[in-house]
């Protein structure tokens, strides 16, 4: 077996979330600025709705654009990303996304969707890190799950 077990990973692209994003917040700004006279519910509701949208766009472009790629290490006792180790008795499976770029997802026992911080892509060597990824997982009896998957952000 190949002793490389230290991958650099990175987030997942948030382009198709920033576009979303900047589409919502076009709309509602036309409707507070075309309602501006009005103050009902609705426009309070738009507002919120337009922070909650633009605090997300922030966000997603943070994790797409300014935030350095972090180390992931495949050890014995689990996997470890930026520190936090995750033991594979915790881990429900392992989840590969493989669309235009392959997004990979650790799912957590008792979650539904996928943490942010364990939702990622490598930076380098990708069929490397995920064959390496795969013999891990079947090393450990953790499931391995090829598709779609729900994730935050």
């Amino acid at each position: 077996m190949n002793k490389k077990r230290m991958f650099r990973v990175s987030a997942p692209s948030g382009i198709r979330l920033m576009i979303s994003m900047l589409i919502l917040i076009a709309i509602l700004l036309g409707n507070i600025i075309r309602g501006h006279e009005e103050r009902d519910i609705f426009s309070y509701v738009w507002t919120v709705w337009l922070v909650l949208c633009s605090a997300i766009f922030i966000i997603s472009v943070y994790r797409t654009y300014v935030k350095k790629p972090s180390v992931m290490e495949m050890a014995q006792e689990g996997i470890v990303i930026n520190g936090t180790v995750i033991n594979a008795e915790a881990v429900k499976c392992l989840l590969i996304n493989y669309d235009r770029n392959p997004v990979i997802g650790i799912k957590p026992k008792g979650r539904a969707i996928v943490p942010l911080k364990l939702c990622f892509t490598f930076a380098e060597d990708q069929t490397e890190g995920i064959r390496q990824l795969e013999i891990w997982a079947q090393e450990r009896q953790v499931k391995v799950s090829k598709g779609f998957f729900m994730r935050w952000m």
